[in-house]
């Protein structure tokens, strides 16, 4: 989507973002965009006065080609968007000319293109003298500012980061001992390795007391924050739509004695038959090994048989019943997993059939690493 029309510069500037971003508290500044959360400023030859602006909102990265670049500077940088985006003066007022940006909460990569910021320097205008676009699209992983292509003289400056706090760094309100004894490359190494393993976040609140979730997150971080948002009777049918997958793949399912606690979990029970009763799991395990066609023998190197891992889905149901839903949830997704080899794909992809099917494709979720 294109909009074009005419943005004011107001000292040497105007701003696309939101009515109510910290424009003074820039994270990155280069030689014709300023940017930080919720906002890029565009910096302007003229310091008052109408300049032309193109805003095309893009599908994917355009092309650019340095050699045939018809523009006199060209930079691009990663901006969080957590607000709605509009073309604003300095003070905030919206331009009449441009509506509301077609882009939602994430990371947009914003490249600006300018020519003519060296006609009427530091001046004021009542004519356009000086053109801009603006390309933006949506990326996943947070990148630097880059300069590609300058040629004119205005605003002649090197890329500045300005100093903020990371998110590996430590809390400033928390206990900073351990930073000090092991040292503070090392600890933002491990904190930058747990968002790795994480799926490319640190782990939320939620997620963190969850350990049994972070294969899942390694592979869908946008289901695993979905899940997390769950409210508890959805997180209850996900673990029993879990617990009859991990029997169900094991080739048990059906058998006479099975199947009416796993009925009885679709049915939303929660006390089920013996011997799966949350106080019974020696009689289990005993009801397991008594049933010939089970196979219990557990080797000594290897994974434990399908139908051995399938039964730890019913403590997996008392977990989420009794103590902890979104614990027990992921414990059952886990499970399942295990139960099918640790096969994550097929399970990610079923669950989000069942019950995630509007949610972000993983590969659009935003990383932070």
């Amino acid at each position: 989507m294109n909009q074009s029309g005419v943005a004011v510069a107001d000292h040497h500037q105007f701003v696309l973002g939101s009515v109510t971003a910290e424009t003074y508290e820039p994270s990155e500044t280069g030689s014709v965009i300023e940017i930080g959360q919720n906002f890029v400023t565009v910096l302007t030859g003229i310091a008052y006065g109408p300049v032309s602006l193109t805003v095309e909102v893009c599908d994917n990265e355009p092309d650019f080609h340095a050699d045939r670049c018809g523009w006199e500077v060209v930079e691009e940088a990663t901006v969080k968007v957590t607000k709605a985006f509009a073309v604003i003066t300095l003070s905030g007022e919206k331009l009449p000319d441009f509506g509301r940006l077609p882009i939602g909460r994430g990371s947009y990569r914003f490249r600006v293109s300018g020519r003519g910021r060296d006609t009427h320097w530091a001046l004021e205008v009542d004519e356009p003298t000086e053109e801009y676009l603006v390309q933006v699209w949506r990326v996943n992983r947070p990148h630097g500012m880059v300069r590609l292509h300058k040629t004119d003289s205005a605003w002649e400056q090197e890329i500045v980061e300005h100093p903020t706090r990371q998110w590996w760094d430590p809390d400033p309100a928390a206990d900073a001992t351990i930073y000090l004894r092991v040292g503070y490359e090392k600890m933002a190494e491990a904190a930058k390795q747990e968002a790795i393993r994480w799926g490319g976040r640190p782990p939320s609140e939620k997620l963190s007391r969850c350990p049994h979730a972070i294969d899942l997150a390694g592979v869908d971080r946008a289901l695993a924050d979905a899940i997390a948002r769950a409210r508890e009777p959805k997180l209850r049918r996900i673990t029993v739509w879990a617990v009859r997958r991990a029997f169900t793949i094991a080739g048990i399912a059906d058998r006479d004695w099975i199947a009416p606690a796993l009925d009885a979990l679709d049915d939303g029970n929660r006390t089920l038959p013996p011997p799966f009763g949350r106080d019974e799991p020696e009689q289990l395990w005993q009801a397991f090994q008594d049933d010939p066609t089970i196979d219990t023998t557990i080797p000594e190197n290897g994974p434990a048989p399908a139908p051995v891992i399938a039964m730890y889905a019913v403590r997996d149901v008392s977990e989420s019943f009794a103590f902890d839903p979104l614990r027990g949830t992921f414990q059952s997704l886990q499970t399942a997993a295990r139960t099918d080899g640790g096969n994550y794909i097929a399970l990610i992809r079923d669950l989000r059939k069942e019950f995630f099917p509007k949610l972000m494709p993983a590969d659009r979720y935003e990383r932070w690493i």
